[in-house]
């Protein structure tokens, strides 16, 4: 299990209009891109609620956007202490709201696996055709229909929720 500290990095906008993320190379403990990618196992997770583009008030100015990182102790220290108008250390209650809330919002609870489901429809108009028995296929695709088992068909997101995410990934928030 990953102990990993959630922090908040603002995101300027350099005149080509591409996003202005930190050097994360200027840390002193980042001296290649692979122990960079090592710091940070699950990449960026960005506030869709707001964008470089638009003006939301003071929290989200144009040209601007805040993205969160799940990081390593250390390179949290470092980061903070290197960047400290962009980058600053997030509770987990904190960090629950911005990807709940800000970042995974417009997520669908479920996902769904079309091909299963057009197959399994198929498998039904066909065995009701030659008239026969539907009982264990109609089964079959009731479970495929219900995200909480683990039939292939419709399934949870486990990255909709922080909570679900945090399990899935085995991690636990840890404080610098």
């Amino acid at each position: 299990m990953f102990s990993l500290v959630p922090i908040k990095v603002k995101i300027g906008l350099r005149a080509n209009g591409h996003a202005d993320h930190p050097n994360w190379l200027l840390l002193p403990m980042i001296t290649s891109e692979d122990q960079l990618k090592a710091n940070i196992p699950y990449g960026w997770h960005y506030d869709k609620s707001c964008g470089h583009q638009e003006d939301n008030g003071s929290d989200s100015p144009h040209g601007m956007q805040w993205g969160m990182l799940l990081v390593e102790k250390d390179f949290a220290i470092e980061a903070i202490a290197i960047f400290p108008s962009l980058v600053s250390e997030m509770t987990e209650t904190e960090a629950e709201d911005f990807y709940d809330n800000r970042c995974c919002k417009h997520i669908l609870e479920n996902k769904i696996n079309s091909t299963v489901l057009d197959d399994l429809y198929k498998e039904l108009i066909l065995t009701e055709k030659i008239k026969g028995n539907t009982t264990a296929l109609e089964a079959k695709i009731s479970k495929a229909l219900n995200p909480d088992n683990n039939e292939p068909g419709i399934f949870k997101n486990k990255d909709k929720i922080w909570k679900d995410m945090k399990v899935q990934r085995k991690f636990k928030i840890v404080s610098t």
